[in-house]
């Protein structure tokens, strides 16, 4: 089995689905409309200018935080930036269905190691008294 022409297939595959489809359709109709364009742009540079804030050990401040909330829900009212959300968060999910389909096949663990126990619960020994109830 040749792993690269699979790969192949699994990409034209998702270049075929509906979900990739979907986004690059809404890509195209948010820069269709220079409006749209110029709000995501100004959105996405106030992401970008808080995330290297915060990558340069900086903390975002409430009201930092506040502005690029309200600056979210201002571009989100606009039908062109609301359907490109929506699409790529297919798009995102249809890619997490692919990555947990390739991870599970793919078990990379030692068939010697040893699995961690999850948490037992425990059942008290000690009955709980509920009135009206008999003993």
């Amino acid at each position: 089995m040749d792993v690269q022409k699979k790969a192949q297939e699994l990409a034209e595959a998702i270049a075929n689905s509906g979900e990739y489809h979907r986004m690059i359709t809404a890509r195209d109709g948010v820069n269709k409309h220079q409006a749209a364009k110029v709000m995501l742009r100004d959105f996405q540079e106030k992401q970008l200018q808080l995330q290297q804030q915060q990558m340069g050990g900086e903390e975002i401040t409430p009201d930092q935080e506040e502005q690029l909330q309200r600056l979210f829900g201002v571009i989100s009212v606009n039908p062109y930036i609301r359907e490109l959300f929506e699409a790529e968060f297919a798009f995102s999910s249809l890619m997490m269905q692919v990555n947990d389909a390739l991870s599970s096949v793919l078990d990379l663990k030692e068939e010697d190691e040893e699995l961690e126990e999850e948490p037992k619960l425990e059942i008290p020994k000690k009955k709980i008294l509920i009135p009206g109830q008999d003993v």
